[in-house]
């Protein structure tokens, strides 16, 4: 079972890797799939990090996991910013045809769920820690399996969201000419 945890684990950055091969064209797919990239990337660097802090380890990981939901809450004016400061026309379109896609609301219900998870692992892990209970259940058995369909999920997720990229573009394109 560990060795599919550990798939799961680097399965988004696979599924970014060919996300962003399949919508390079589409702006603010490629704005949103590097900027995930990005965070994943420093998250895989610190993981061996993280992973030697026993206890407070699933604290961390919903501190990591806050740093995720900043590219769907944010990256719009992130790329207003960007284009007064560059005038780069690029950060102009994704902010002219960047929307909140039913793929991201799905990737912020499962990282909701994933901070849950980690919460409640973390609060079982100090009662142990402090002897209130014996043995921790929900982190031996549940939580990692929980986080491993979360992965999964969230690189469906990421799929699905690609592949709907370039026809929600157009609609938003053509959405604003109208107007």
């Amino acid at each position: 079972m560990k060795e599919f945890i550990l798939i799961a684990e680097y399965l988004p950055l696979a599924m970014i890797v060919v996300a962003l091969i399949f919508s390079w064209r589409v702006v603010t797919a490629r704005w949103f799939l590097l900027a995930f990239m990005a965070i994943e990337l420093v998250d895989i660097a610190l993981r061996p990090i993280i992973w030697e802090w026993k206890t407070h380890y699933y604290i961390v990981d919903i501190i990591v996991t806050f740093v995720f939901i900043m590219p769907i809450v944010y990256r719009r004016n992130v790329a207003l910013k960007l284009f007064n400061l560059t005038g780069h026309v690029y950060f102009s379109k994704v902010y002219e045809l960047q929307r909140l896609t039913s793929q991201e609301c799905l990737i912020l219900i499962l990282l909701a769920i994933g901070c849950l998870t980690n919460l409640i692992a973390w609060l079982e892990v100090l009662a142990y820690k402090y002897y209130f209970i014996d043995t921790a259940p929900f982190k031996l058995y549940f939580r990692d399996n929980i986080m491993l369909v979360l992965h999964v999920l969230y690189s469906m997720a990421l799929l699905t969201y690609t592949v709907k990229a370039e026809q929600r573009e157009d609609y938003v394109r053509n959405e604003n000419t109208t107007k």
